[in-house]
């Protein structure tokens, strides 16, 4: 049976440049998530989107978003590794 991991995080959000791309950034308060430790996310806009409307976006997401969360299920990657294993040395 599956066991099912929750972690949260505060986050907030700024604005960052991705090659010419806008992109909004996840900025978490605490590195809480272990699942996402040394991982950048972040959202491009499309483009074309002024840096004025970008800057309402992020407005947006820092008043109405408070937090993140990752659902892992630890069992799976048990059992991925285990076929992975199996196919292995069938193959």
């Amino acid at each position: 049976m599956a066991t099912t991991k929750i972690e949260r995080a505060g986050v907030g959000f700024g604005i960052g440049r991705q090659g010419g791309s806008i992109v909004v950034d996840v900025r978490p308060h605490h590195d809480t998530i272990s699942t996402l430790r040394g991982v950048q996310v972040g959202f491009e806009l499309l483009n074309g989107i002024p840096i004025e409307r970008a800057k309402k976006i992020l407005d947006v997401l820092n008043e109405n978003v408070i937090g993140v969360f990752v659902t892992t299920a630890s069992d799976y990657e048990t059992n991925d590794k285990t076929n992975d294993k199996t196919e292995a040395a069938a193959g």
